[in-house]
């Protein structure tokens, strides 16, 4: 409906007055900002269509007045569209309506103005391309640009959630896990002790098992809230405090560091649990584009589980390989972890990224519309000695043996008398140009010369 609107605007205010224009305007207008919620990609497309169908269709040329109206709703709905539209679809409205135009555009011009009607209509919808850029382009970009500031807001309203859970996370790993760490030795070197027993082993036993549970719980509860913040170092210090014997050796490339804290971390807290008291070997080593990280200790017994574990599993999900299993009579985590490409060079500016590509756009619309007008202005003008020897009444086929190639882009005719009716004019500069002579306008009507008039400055 509204594209019918949007066409009918113009012919109406010519019968009825600007008031009938007005009040179909604000309906148009009014639809559109209705349905914007449902369909947004649909309204940018129509909205697109309301500049360049007076433009284009109605009165095929860039250079005749237009009404107002349609550029400021354009210019709003692409406002708009840039804050709540994707790129891509906001894109396909743009590039899909404005090829459509150029089909439109050049059909009309083709059917008012014959053959040259192809390049007219091509140098119309250049300059038409030109201004969308402006009241739909731009707007688009300020729209987006003002959404992409939005959403940083909200990422760091969510970064700052991350941290204070993470702060919480850190602390209950710091004071619970330690102290539940250091429960757990006591309990099964009690689970050991001859003084004890059996009944009694079985319940330290059983209370060993607890402490392991709610130890697991405790490392769920802080994956959820967030790791820790801490280095390698401190890691293997805070289990060394709860008991564990730890060797260290290598340290990770900082690229690389928070995912072998991960590993190392897991790697403990396996040995922890399924054998308390023996040693752990950590050893870290770089090589190339990897980093090698090794956990291992002497078996148990209690080692037959693991490796399916869902610690293990979420690591399997940021290494590059990840083994485990028992080797030579000792349980052995190994991960490698590639790294990250280093960055190269400063990352382009958000607005550089927001205006590349309808730069692009608009260098290349400039480009291609500037050289159709540099071809056809070389072989629009015509040579006043010429132009003396034709009269009125002569065949239009001896005329345009001897008429330039091409016709004036624009539209000079608006400044003349209306033609004959069903007359074919055409339009051309003279080739030497004074205030009275600046160009020429020639109409045929049944195939002969009508009218020949010279238009001045």
């Amino acid at each position: 409906m509204l594209p019918f609107l949007l066409v009918a605007v113009p012919l109406c205010a010519e019968d009825a007055g600007r008031w009938v224009e007005l009040v179909i305007s604000l309906v148009a207008v009014g639809l559109a900002f209705a349905g914007f919620s449902r369909f947004p990609v649909l309204v940018v497309a129509l909205a697109v269509a309301g500049v360049l169908v007076p433009a284009l269709v109605l009165a095929p040329t860039a250079t005749n007045p237009v009404r107002v109206w349609p550029y400021v709703a354009c210019a709003v709905v692409a406002y708009l569209a840039g804050r709540r539209v994707p790129v891509r679809p906001a894109l396909a409205a743009f590039g899909g309506t404005l090829a459509a135009g150029l089909l439109a555009g050049v059909l009309a011009d083709v059917v008012a103005r014959g053959g040259f009607g192809l390049i007219f209509g091509l140098y119309d919808w250049f300059l038409s391309a030109l201004v969308l850029l402006v009241v739909a382009v731009l707007p688009w970009l300020a729209g987006r640009y003002r959404g992409q500031g939005a959403e940083m807001v909200a990422a760091g309203i969510e970064r700052a959630a991350l941290l204070e859970r993470t702060r919480i996370a850190r602390e209950m790993h710091d004071s619970l896990g330690h102290e539940w760490g250091l429960i757990a030795l006591r309990a099964a070197a009690l689970e050991v002790s001859p003084a004890l027993d059996e009944d009694a082993r079985a319940r330290v036993g059983e209370l060993r098992a607890g402490v392991a549970t709610a130890t697991e719980r405790l490392h769920e509860i802080v994956r959820l809230l967030g790791e820790p913040e801490t280095d390698l170092a401190g890691l293997v210090e805070h289990a060394r405090a709860a008991g564990q014997r730890v060797e260290l050796a290598g340290e990770a490339p900082a690229r690389v560091a928070r995912t072998v804290l991960r590993v190392v971390r897991e790697g403990l807290t396996n040995a922890a649990r399924h054998a308390p008291g023996t040693p752990v070997t950590v050893r870290v080593e770089t090589a190339g584009e990897h980093t090698t990280v090794t956990v291992e200790n002497p078996l148990s017994g209690g080692e037959s589980s693991r490796g399916n574990g869902s610690g293990l599993a979420g690591l399997r999900d940021v290494v590059g390989r990840l083994e485990a299993g028992a080797d030579d009579g000792r349980f052995v985590l190994t991960a490698t972890v590639p790294h990250d490409p280093p960055a190269t060079g400063r990352a382009p500016s958000r607005v550089w990224r927001l205006v590349r590509v309808p730069a692009l756009a608009a260098g290349v619309t400039v480009v291609l519309g500037a050289g159709l007008y540099f071809v056809a202005g070389l072989g629009n003008r015509l040579d006043p000695a010429v132009y003396q020897t034709l009269h009125i009444g002569q065949p239009q086929e001896d005329v345009e043996q001897v008429l330039p190639r091409f016709q004036i882009l624009g539209d000079p005719e608006r400044t003349l008398p209306a033609p004959p009716p069903g007359a074919d004019c055409r339009q051309y500069w003279a080739e030497v140009q004074t205030e009275d002579r600046l160009f020429y306008r020639l109409c045929f009507v049944d195939g002969r010369l009508a009218v020949k008039e010279t238009v001045p400055r």
